[in-house]
């Protein structure tokens, strides 16, 4: 089982929450307790901007799925922007199956998806042009 780990920073106006190994039941605390700082991060923020940035990680499963569409819906609320990058062929694929990424990406409440942080960064501040 990969060792699971996360880190939260700012990165060009965009709050990025990274996450390294497997994120399964089996790490639920520390997840759990991740996700709370997450959300207290985007409750002092109008607009924010938020990047899951999925590259170093191996596997996810129904319990980040499900809190991945939770973010997406409350920065959606706050006018905000969300985006994932860095997803592995399989996690990719896993998405596509659920139909969580084939959805037009520039509707409100959609899921984008990029292939790097930097990409991402780019992606979401570009808009303020």
């Amino acid at each position: 089982m990969g060792e699971y780990k996360f880190e939260l920073r700012e990165d060009g106006g965009c709050l990025v929450a990274a996450f390294t190994g497997q994120i399964t039941t089996h790490f639920y605390t520390e997840f759990r307790d991740d996700y709370n700082e997450i959300c207290r991060r985007l409750s002092v923020v109008d607009s924010p901007r938020l990047i899951i940035d999925l590259t170093e990680t191996d596997f996810f499963g129904s319990l980040f799925i499900g809190i991945i569409l939770k973010l997406s819906v409350s920065v959606g609320r706050q006018n905000g922007q969300f985006a994932l990058c860095g997803l592995s062929d399989q996690l990719d694929e896993l998405m596509k199956k659920l139909m969580l990424l084939e959805r037009n990406a520039d509707a409100a409440g959609d899921l984008k998806h990029y292939s790097t942080r930097a990409e991402a960064v780019s992606g979401l501040t570009s808009l303020d042009a």
